[in-house]
């Protein structure tokens, strides 16, 4: 008799492998397993668990700690409580890749060395559900074909390994197999630039960089023209800036050098950063007319990191080999889009990813699906849309490929969500919800949203609470810092001086005009990009205040280039 699976995941990337360790954290792993799961990965087991994702030679948009806590944070505060206590994500902690995730902290970190993490993830998840193989399957090296939904209201998958074709059976099937890229169609751009265009997934990959390297070397002109205003368009030019050169003494690659305006960024709409706090994107001149429940600002949809800290040095001009242009639609934008493209020796196309996806079959009938900018849209409990508008309760998306959206936690309307930490957590949790119903988002709550609203609202009423205790003597104590002794002053080059009044410090304190000019020129300094600070160290030892360009310098941004320097990720 053929086993039938409660669940069927195709797709053994963060995305689906993200659903083992939801349920690990959840406490319903076994449960799972027990119910019996497929899953249908189109690639070798090193690629279990990261995909394409360790494959690019870019930084995260997030920091390696929240990336990390993603899987391995104890969280027994939440409702319901996430613990890896007793889960077989418990050994992953002294993980060499988990370890340097945690040596990095709070900053980005290389996709390479998250790549590292994620593949650990993937190979514990398979040695986990082999403890199952009565009921659970984990199936490499198998592409799935085709999903048909039968009358007795099961699926049917057809899959392929080595030539040889297979069946497989479940109630529920969750795709997660990613999404590509291709060459833009005629109506967007010119046949005949295509011989000089390359997509952003491509470029931003060690062979495909090479391939760009190579084309520039051999051009007269290294003017290269960007496509697009999202977080790949600025890792792209991030990746020109700092990846076109050597990579060993041995490498007979020549370093391409880009001047002035050599790099083109075109874009359409408004572009946007990613805000902690109202008060950050205030200092940077962003007027702020909503954010999401914990405070942030843009937060799926902004720029982040590199990509950020490149924005803002090229918007105010302290980046001059990165140009944007905002080009309208239409015969408005034609003519600076026809005199980028001419004087462009490599057009790079940054528009987003389509969904991946295989015929799929509902009681005879070809499934045709809604589409938004070209990836499957899905309803808030994560289940693929239909043309009609009609969402399949067994059919689910997740990953990049599909139109995961956000409510309650983004900007008080829905957007779309991506991320390794949103396919952990949103993503996971929706499928959860599917096989073992609304248990998963804890006490009261029938949605993922009312889960997300709850928990913000008890961190809020925490906080609140712990604001209002007094403070006892011995934690005065603790918050009052060690005085240094004498000799430890002396090692520091320090000076005790006695105490002075308030009235003397204040009237030493008020500064004078001189004072204040010294004051904002230090600050000016201290502003500029690290991009422009970079470029110049790698030029000579001595660095050389660039030009004002007459642009006003954003604090922020100023900030988080400082800090970027200071970790090593530029």
């Amino acid at each position: 008799m053929e086993t039938t699976y409660k669940l069927a995941i195709v797709g053994g990337g963060p995305a689906g492998i993200g659903i083992f360790v939801r349920a690990a954290r959840l406490g319903y792993l076994d449960q799972l397993l027990t119910d019996g799961v497929v899953l249908i990965h189109d690639g070798p087991i090193a690629t279990l668990g990261r995909g394409k994702l360790g494959d690019y030679i870019i930084n995260s948009n997030t920091f390696a700690k929240s990336l990390l806590g993603s899987v391995l944070d104890e969280k027994l505060e939440l409702d319901p409580p996430e613990s890896i206590e007793g889960t077989y994500l418990k050994s992953l902690s002294a993980h060499p890749s988990a370890q340097r995730l945690a040596q990095v902290g709070n900053a980005s970190v290389s996709l390479i060395e998250l790549g590292k993490f994620l593949e650990a993830v993937g190979y514990a998840t398979r040695l986990e559900m082999m403890k199952y193989p009565k009921t659970s399957d984990c199936l490499t090296d198998t592409k799935a074909t085709k999903i048909e939904r039968t009358d007795k209201d099961l699926c049917k998958i057809t899959t392929t390994r080595d030539g040889v074709e297979s069946i497989f059976w479940a109630k529920n099937v969750v795709l997660a197999m990613g999404g590509t890229q291709q060459l833009p169609p005629p109506a967007d751009l010119d046949p005949c630039y295509l011989s000089k265009t390359w997509t952003s997934d491509k470029v931003l990959c060690e062979p495909g960089r090479r391939e760009l390297a190579a084309a520039l070397s051999n051009a007269k002109d290294k003017k290269v023209c960007i496509i697009g205003g999202s977080h790949s368009s600025f890792s792209v030019a991030w990746v020109l800036l700092n990846k076109m050169h050597p990579k060993s003494k041995t490498d007979d690659a020549k370093p391409i050098q880009f001047n002035a305006k050599d790099i083109t960024i075109l874009h359409r709409g408004a572009i946007r950063c990613f805000y902690n706090t109202r008060k950050e994107a205030e200092a940077d001149g962003v007027v702020v007319d909503k954010s999401d429940r914990a405070g942030n600002i843009n937060t799926f949809t902004g720029l982040r990191e590199d990509a950020k800290a490149l924005f803002m040095a090229a918007s105010t001009g302290h980046e001059p080999r990165v140009k944007l242009y905002q080009v309208k639609r239409g015969a408005p934008g034609a003519a600076l889009r026809k005199q980028a493209f001419d004087g462009a020796s490599a057009i790079i196309w940054c528009c987003g990813y389509t969904t991946k996806m295989i015929p799929i079959i509902d009681h005879s009938m070809d499934k045709a699906f809604s589409i938004s900018r070209g990836a499957v849209r899905v309803d808030l409990k994560g289940q693929v849309i239909d043309n009609a508008g009609e969402s399949l309760p067994w059919l689910f998306g997740v990953g990049i490929g599909f139109c995961l959206r956000a409510a309650v936690d983004e900007m008080k309307e829905e957007t779309r969500a991506d991320g390794v930490t949103v396919y952990h957590r949103r993503g996971a949790t929706l499928v959860l919800a599917a096989v073992f119903g609304n248990c998963i988002y804890g006490k009261d709550c029938t949605s993922f949203e009312e889960m997300i609203e709850k928990c913000e609202k008890r961190r809020k009423e925490d906080k609140q609470h712990e604001s209002k205790i007094p403070l006892t003597p011995s934690m005065s104590k603790k918050r009052i810092s060690q005085p240094l002794t004498d000799e430890a002053h002396v090692q520091n080059q320090l000076i005790i001086a006695p105490r002075k009044s308030s009235l003397t410090a204040r009237k030493e304190s008020s500064p004078t005009k001189q004072n204040k000019n010294q004051t904002i020129d230090e600050t000016k300094a201290i502003r500029r990009s690290s991009f422009e600070l970079g470029r110049h160290t790698s030029l000579s030892h001595s660095i050389k205040a660039p030009k004002s360009c007459g642009k006003p310098m954003l604090a922020g941004s100023a900030q988080h280039a400082i800090r970027s320097i200071r970790t090593g990720v530029l």
